[in-house]
């Protein structure tokens, strides 16, 4: 079977993909930071060099955001160098490239449903160094699969859905910004498609290498998404009180980094190529929020 460089295992994506992978039979080489830093040249080419690598899968990334604000430098070694290394290494060595890439580059002032021929634009350092992610990608000449995926979670590590579960179980308000609008994606659901790819990569004469907007469906406002999660939360027995979630906007928030108010994707590109129907996040709440 194909042997699969995963990178960022040890991510709420990466835990996904590895099992994944895994049960479909795939070869996996699963590499956290310990493991392999992609940031370091030396070690990306030796490993290249000794490793029979058929296909790369890039889940690794600086996701801090606002942290980022201030660590620019780990935050463009991460999301901007990392992927330019890779995609040296497979236009060398002829091997396709999957990488996850984010909805924040869609920060454009259009309310609407963004497509990938929509013009990009990014406002906050996490943005800027994923887009360059991207274009270092372009310009390898590799094969690439691109997903523009976004507001991710999932049963492993940290994310929004948790936070809010966590937050509630204490406090008896939260304050939720309401001037963000996107789409909530399952780590599983985006897994489970990128195992399909990488199915199609090896068993048919596949020719659809490019640039793809990824979520679940429907989008919704950060504070409406707050309101459901909470009031799931409760109806597990997860939180035994009465939350309130009260509107704010992101200005009056003050988070450090600027966020798109309005990241909406359409994925009618990913449905036709692929013959698949985008998937309900609401499936996917119970098991993050069982989770630990």
């Amino acid at each position: 079977m194909p042997l699969v460089l995963l990178t960022g295992a040890k991510g709420q994506v990466g835990l996904e993909l590895n099992q994944v992978l895994l049960e479909q039979g795939f070869k996996v080489l699963a590499c956290s930071h310990s493991d392999l830093d992609i940031t370091n040249e030396q070690e990306i080419s030796s490993l290249f060099e000794s490793s029979k690598i058929d296909l790369v899968i890039n889940s690794a990334a600086y996701t801090a955001v606002d942290k980022a604000e201030d660590e620019k430098e780990l935050c463009y070694a991460v999301n901007a160098l990392g992927p330019k290394l890779l995609a040296r290494e497979c236009i060398k060595y002829d091997i396709p490239l999957i990488h996850i890439s984010t909805d924040y580059v869609y920060d454009n002032n259009t309310q609407k449903e963004h497509t990938e021929n929509d013009e990009v634009a990014t406002h906050c350092e996490y943005g800027r160094t994923k887009l360059f992610g991207e274009r270092f990608i372009l310009e390898s000449g590799c094969k690439y699969v691109i997903l523009r995926s976004s507001w991710i979670f999932g049963r492993y590590g940290k994310n929004f859905v948790k936070a809010m579960r966590n937050l509630a179980k204490t406090r008896d308000s939260l304050k939720v910004v309401a001037d963000e609008l996107g789409n909530p994606t399952s780590a599983r659901a985006l897994a489970e498609d990128i195992g399909m790819i990488a199915n199609l990569i090896f068993k048919t004469d596949f020719d659809d290498f490019g640039i793809y907007n990824y979520c679940c469906t429907p989008a919704i406002n950060r504070n409406d998404f707050a309101k459901i999660i909470i009031d799931r939360a409760a109806k597990l027995g997860l939180v035994d009180h009465r939350v309130d979630v009260l509107m704010t906007t992101q200005k009056e928030f003050g988070a450090k980094a600027q966020r798109p108010n309005d990241s909406r994707m359409s994925c009618d590109k990913f449905e036709k190529t692929f013959n698949v129907k985008m998937r309900d996040w609401s499936y996917y709440l119970d098991e993050t929020l069982s989770a630990e």
